[in-house]
């Protein structure tokens, strides 16, 4: 009697422990237990501490779940009224963009430059309440300029130069580069401001 026993209680831990893995339409995926899925929501249990933590997510957000076994279901449609335009493999290659852009897209050049001009602004023009400007003007002028793939951010040599995955790829990197930029103007102002303040002001007469 205790063979069979030992039997159901591995296999209710196994099913338990059994990740399945879930891929949103915007490029993210992660691992989770699924417990329900349906036209509305697709409901799974995350880990948090010691015990597991129900959430859920609306379904027109998911493209698809596959359970531990490798079995795939795909919630994605084409249905141009709705806003979805690609074919399913289509929208895999848009995705793998947006993946590949969050993982590995680095706007160095602009957040170089958004250093550059905070800081040389505010010395050069002395702007004080002004300088709070700078950063979302900057920020908000990088959200026009095409998007470069990062060189080696690409998992897939087979996507490179691919129109979808290349517009995916911008869909996730251009908001990234946005927000990178503003943090990075932003310390180039405070930079700025620090060496007005405490370099140039005490060794300029003309400011007594």
């Amino acid at each position: 009697m205790r063979l069979p026993l030992v039997a159901l209680l591995a296999a209710l831990v196994g099913s338990c422990s059994a990740q399945d893995k879930i891929s949103l339409m915007n490029g993210q995926e992660f691992q989770a237990k699924v417990i329900a899925q349906s036209t509305l929501e697709i409901r799974y249990l995350l880990p948090k501490g010691r015990r597991m933590v129900e959430r859920s997510e609306p379904t027109e957000s998911v493209f698809s779940v596959t359970d531990s076994t490798g079995n795939e279901r795909i919630w994605y449609f084409m249905d141009p009224a709705f806003g979805n335009e690609y074919t399913i493999p289509e929208m895999r290659w848009f995705m793998n963009g947006e993946r590949d852009a969050r993982k590995g897209y680095k706007p160095l050049l602009p957040m170089i430059g958004g250093f550059v001009l905070g800081a040389g602004l505010v010395i050069g023009l002395d702007l004080e309440v002004n300088s709070l400007l700078i950063p979302p003007v900057y920020a908000g002028a990088m959200a026009w300029p095409r998007v470069n793939v990062t060189r080696g951010s690409i998992t897939d040599p087979n996507m490179e130069g691919d129109p979808i995955y290349a517009t995916g790829y911008s869909a996730a990197a251009r908001p990234k580069r946005v927000v990178r930029c503003l943090l990075s103007a932003a310390a180039g102002v405070a930079v700025g401001l620090a060496v007005r303040q405490l370099i140039i002001n005490p060794n300029n007469p003309d400011t007594y």
